[in-house]
């Protein structure tokens, strides 16, 4: 059994809500978790209890825990710390994607035309295919 002071649940907690996972190395021993200024096993232990209760999905890969807050787990957070429900997590918001412009057709440019088109012109040769694999 371990120990966990509010402190430490608090610290864990907010680095959930903010960032929205957490990579935990399957290594008891190490004094401190690389993000936090907690004790790794410390931070494995609450870890593991939020994922069985179904606040945190995880992934296992090479001595390396990878956990992702699911939406139950978000609300969770957000009570447990006392903050507003529109709080989510960084991985939780979306990119805003940049549009690009189309490019303005003069009249009686043909290429800029099919560049418009086909976005490749008309006079571009073709990549050249992998080495080793023959064409295809």
């Amino acid at each position: 059994m371990v120990l966990v002071s509010k402190a430490e649940k608090r610290a864990i907690y907010t680095y959930l809500l903010k960032e929205g996972v957490i990579v935990v190395r399957k290594d008891s021993y190490l004094p401190r978790h690389q993000n936090l200024e907690v004790p790794n096993l410390k931070v494995q232990m609450i870890v593991k209890s939020l994922v069985s209760q179904g606040y945190l999905n995880g992934v296992f890969n090479w001595q390396w825990m990878y956990y992702t807050v699911t939406g139950k787990g978000v609300a969770f957070l957000a009570k447990a710390l006392g903050v507003s429900g529109n709080i989510v997590p960084t991985t939780y918001k979306t990119k805003k994607a940049a549009i690009a412009a189309p490019a303005k057709v003069a009249d009686g440019d043909e290429k800029a035309e099919a560049v418009a088109e086909d976005g490749a012109a008309a006079g571009d040769e073709p990549t050249p295919a992998g080495m080793g694999r023959g064409s295809r």
